[in-house]
């Protein structure tokens, strides 16, 4: 029971800190804000997700290793998505470098999202 009890707060405080910006996320909003000009932003660590995997071995709640990457840009217009996933990843070498692992990316224009 105690084991259990344990594992309740070890997600409980995985999923706190998944909510709180880190450095990189903070980072990566930045470059993505200024460089493409979003409707729509969204970045979500999911380094929670993947304790003990390689990108993630200690499993800590605070990583900045995995995140999922939801931008609505016109800058994305006339692209298709491979092109618009090496923006993104053009602009953000210096954290993939830094030990983001994994980017799950949703890339679409205003239009695809339906805001315009």
């Amino acid at each position: 029971m105690l084991r259990l009890g344990g594992q309740r707060f070890m997600a409980a405080a995985a999923a706190a800190a998944s909510r709180q910006p880190g450095p990189i996320s903070t980072s990566m909003h930045l470059k993505l804000t200024e460089a493409l000009q979003p409707v729509s932003l969204s970045i979500q660590n999911d380094s929670h997700k993947h304790a003990g995997h390689s990108g993630n071995p200690t499993g800590a709640p605070d990583a900045e290793t995995h995140f999922t990457v939801t931008v609505v840009s016109s800058a994305f217009e006339g692209k298709n998505s491979v092109a618009r996933h090496r923006m993104v990843y053009q602009l953000l070498q210096a954290e993939i470098d830094a030990g983001v692992h994994a980017l799950a990316l949703k890339t679409k224009t205003p239009a695809e999202a339906g805001l315009q």
